[in-house]
C-alpha cells in the first residue's frame, strides 16, 4: 500500500470515525467530527493538499501544515500509532484552513492536541510514549471526552470548559510555541495567522 493510500485510509478509518467534539470560539462553536477528516482526504485526492513525507523537522516538531497554493501537509512516514496521531494533529490544522474557520492559533493548536490524544488513547498507545506537554494536558481532555462517549448522552460532546482552558494555557506557555520554533510565530491566546483555504 502506498504512503498516500495509508493516509487516506487512516482519515476514513474506524478510529477517526469515532473522534467528535465541539469547543467555543468567538463566532459560536466549532465541531470536529469524522466529516472534518473526510474533507481533508478529499482535498488530498483533489490536489488541494499535497503530502510531503519527511523526517526533517526541527527538534520537538512531528509534522507541519502549511497553507498556500497548494497547501502542504508535511508528516513523517506512517510507521506506527505515534506518526498516525501526529498526522491527525496536522490534519486538524488543515480542517480549519480548508473550512476557513477563523479560530485563533491557540485554539487551532489546542484542538489538534485533543485529536492526537484521542487517537493515542483509542488505539492504546501507552502514555509514556506521548506524555510530554502539551500532550499530557490534552490527554486529560481526551479522557473526559472518552467518558462522554461511553455515557452516550450527547452525540457530539463539548469539551469541558476548565480542561479546555488548561490545555490552551499549556499550549500558550510551551516554549516551542512562545518562541515559534515550530514555524509558528508564537501561539498567543488571541492571535490568528488566518485560514484561507
Amino acid at each position: 500500500m502506498s504512503a498516500r493510500s495509508k493516509v487516506l485510509d487512516l482519515l476514513r478509518g474506524p478510529v477517526v470515525s469515532r473522534i467528535r467534539f465541539t469547543f467555543p470560539f468567538w463566532a459560536g462553536n466549532v465541531t470536529i467530527a469524522p466529516a472534518s477528516f473526510h474533507r481533508v482526504a478529499q482535498a488530498i485526492e483533489r490536489g488541494e493538499v499535497r503530502l510531503n513525507f519527511t523526517t526533517a523537522f526541527p527538534p520537538g516538531v512531528g509534522g507541519q501544515y502549511t497553507s498556500g497554493t497548494p497547501n502542504v501537509l508535511s508528516v513523517a512516514p506512517l510507521i506506527g500509532r505515534t506518526e498516525e496521531g501526529l498526522l491527525l494533529h496536522e490534519c486538524t490544522h488543515a480542517v480549519f484552513d480548508l473550512t476557513k474557520t477563523q479560530v485563533t492559533d491557540n485554539e487551532d493548536e489546542a484542538a489538534a492536541y485533543v485529536v492526537d490524544a484521542l487517537y493515542f488513547r483509542m488505539t492504546g498507545l501507552r502514555r509514556p510514549c506521548w506524555n510530554n506537554e502539551p500532550h499530557a494536558t490534552a490527554g486529560a481532555v481526551a479522557d473526559a471526552l472518552l467518558r462522554e462517549y461511553q455515557a452516550g448522552n450527547v452525540r457530539v460532546p463539548a469539551l469541558d470548559p476548565t480542561a479546555w482552558t488548561n490545555l490552551r494555557s499549556a499550549v500558550m506557555l510551551n516554549p516551542q510555541y512562545i518562541w515559534g520554533t515550530a514555524g509558528i510565530p508564537g501561539v498567543l491566546l488571541g492571535s490568528s495567522t488566518g485560514h484561507d483555504g
